[in-house]
């Protein structure tokens, strides 16, 4: 099992284990790539089923840009929030 020593420079005097902070990591880039890519996979889906060209892919592309950007925009401040109050995020 992995100690729970706080390295000196550490962010936000973190006590997790190093894996379960990289876990958080993965699911928070796993959810934003997501994010983006599933409505633009949507929309090229929806093209090929009803024939309308590239319009929907680029319509889910720039919707799944948008939203992703959201997503990262919302966590950044979640974290900023966390880290003055003095704890980590479990939730973004």
């Amino acid at each position: 099992m992995a100690p729970l020593v706080e390295k000196e420079g550490s962010s936000g005097g973190d006590k997790r284990p190093p894996m379960a902070v990289a876990m958080e990591w993965v699911s928070r880039i796993t959810t934003v790539a997501l994010m983006m890519v599933l409505p633009a996979g949507g929309g090229y889906w929806l093209d090929q089923r009803c024939g309308t060209g590239p319009w929907l892919l680029v319509l889910g592309a720039g919707g799944g840009l948008i939203l992703g950007m959201m997503l990262l925009m919302a966590m950044v401040d979640g974290a900023k929030r966390n880290k003055t109050s003095g704890r980590h995020d479990k939730t973004s």
